[in-house]
């Protein structure tokens, strides 16, 4: 079921309250999934699970983010 404009128009104004925004990206989901099971951020046995994968991606990213950010 897909959500109404009015459903979609209020998370995107969370999103927006909260700093978050949602991008389109093309990766390949081989090497997507090799590469975050390489660096521990998704369990081989989720790699088919698009909701695992999406939040292994984000925790990648966060964690990233505060890497850098503890350099700078």
């Amino acid at each position: 079921m897909r959500a109404s404009s009015k459903e979609r128009q209020a998370r995107y104004r969370e999103r927006r309250r909260a700093g978050r925004r949602v991008i389109m990206l093309e990766v390949d989901e081989v090497e997507l999934a090799v590469m975050l099971e390489r660096f521990h951020f998704l369990n081989p046995l989720e790699e088919d699970n698009d909701a695992a994968v999406q939040r292994a991606l984000g925790k990648m990213i966060r964690v990233l983010g505060r890497g850098l950010a503890g350099d700078a």
